[in-house]
């Protein structure tokens, strides 16, 4: 009886230091500040009618609760989930719209390289003309609206050192050190 307590007692001492470490690190959080990004409505409106399909409720209420949380002035702690083709990723899309209307770069960051390669042809797709996103990884690299067939990684890290480049899919490529964002 005694190894058992003594067993639950460790377990609740470990789960305990765990909620306390990442309650300190959400109180932490709350003490930083973050830009606040203006909802653009007109603009994004507009986005939302160019789709090819109507956005659910439940897109549109998710969507609707990151671009309010957008415009504090704290830094958003939120994880949008659902399963396959629920459309996350239309979500994302009009955060990453809004924060480049206002003149923010934004980074979406994929585990692999086919991912973020399904992803940068998803958001090409969706934002069409409207916005320049490019694809940075190891080994695959470019940029959607940009015609020149000869551009290297390198001119394209510089394009998103300097902040021409908005929105930006990769993997961990993005770490790397001469990837110096202007505005993220």
């Amino acid at each position: 009886d005694e190894l058992k307590h003594a067993e639950r007692r460790l377990k609740f001492d470990e789960l305990f230091i765990l909620q306390l470490r990442g309650e300190m690190l959400r109180q932490e959080i709350k003490k930083s500040t973050a830009p606040k990004i203006e909802f653009k409505e007109k603009d994004t409106k507009k986005f939302v009618d160019s789709l090819p399909f109507k956005l659910t409720e439940k897109q549109k209420v998710a969507a609707w609760e990151i671009l309010r949380d957008l415009e504090k002035n704290e830094p958003m702690n939120r994880l949008l989930e659902g399963d396959v083709g629920s459309g996350k990723t239309v979500v994302a899309a009009m955060a990453m719209y809004n924060a480049a209307l206002n003149g923010y770069q934004t980074a979406m960051m994929c585990p692999t390289e086919i991912l973020a390669r399904q992803h940068f042809d998803s958001l090409t797709g969706l934002f069409g003309e409207k916005e320049n996103i490019c694809l940075l990884t190891h080994s695959q690299f470019k940029i959607e609206r940009l015609k020149d067939c000869k551009i290297t990684k390198k001119k394209i890290i510089e394009k998103i050192n300097n902040g021409d480049i908005k929105i930006v899919v990769g993997t961990h490529a993005l770490l790397a050190e001469d990837v110096q964002f202007q505005n993220l």
